[in-house]
C-alpha cells in the first residue's frame, strides 16, 4: 500500500528535501484520489519554511497530546520496553530497518511498516491505534493545523479501503 508510505512521508519533519519533492507528492495524492490531504499541500506550498518547521515542532514535538510516538499515548508505561520490542519484531519480519533516530513506535515508521503488509492486516493495525489517532486528529483540528488532514485520512475507512 504505497499510500501509507506516502502518508508516512507527510508526517516527517518538513526539511528542504521534503519541500523539494512536494510536486511529486502532490501528483501522487491526486492520482490516488487523496484529496483529503490537500490542505496540507496548500500550507506547505504557501508558508515560509521556518514557519512550517516551527508549526511542526510545536505540534508534534512540544505538544504531548500530538506526539507521533504511539506509546507516549499509552498509560501503561511499565510494559513500554516489551511493546517497543514487538514493533521491532514486526519490522524485522518485513526487513524494515530503522535508519532514523526514533523509537520504533514513531508513527511515520509504523506507517511505512504498514505499507509493506497486506491491506486488510494494515487496516486492522491502524484500527488498534484509532483512539490515539483520533486524539491527535482532534487536537490538530482544534489548533487548525493542516496536518489534521493526514490523520483524517488514517481514520477514514473509506479512504483506507480505497488505498493501493
Amino acid at each position: 500500500m504505497k499510500a501509507l508510505k506516502f502518508l508516512s512521508i507527510l508526517l516527517l519533519y518538513p526539511d528542504k528535501e521534503l519541500i523539494n519533492h512536494l510536486g511529486e507528492l502532490k501528483e501522487f495524492a491526486i492520482a490516488n484520489k487523496l484529496d483529503i490531504v490537500m490542505p496540507l499541500f496548500e500550507y506547505l506550498e504557501n508558508a515560509d519554511m521556518l514557519e512550517v518547521q516551527s508549526h511542526y515542532t510545536v505540534n508534534f514535538d512540544l505538544t504531548p497530546s500530538c506526539s507521533l510516538y504511539l506509546l507516549e499515548h499509552d498509560e501503561d508505561n511499565k510494559n513500554k520496553g516489551s511493546k517497543l520490542l514487538i514493533f521491532l519484531e514486526k519490522y524485522s519480519k518485513e526487513n524494515l530497518k530503522l535508519t532514523q533516530n526514533h523509537t520504533p513506535d514513531y508513527l511515520p515508521i509504523y506507517l511505512e511498516y504498514l505499507s509493506l503488509i497486506p491491506k486488510d492486516m494494515a487496516i486492522k493495525e491502524i484500527e488498534r491505534y484509532s483512539n490515539v489517532l483520533k486524539k491527535i486528529f482532534d487536537k490538530l483540528l482544534y489548533v487548525n493545523s493542516p496536518y489534521a488532514s493526514v490523520f483524517e485520512a488514517l481514520l477514514n475507512k473509506e479512504v483506507l479501503y480505497g488505498l493501493d
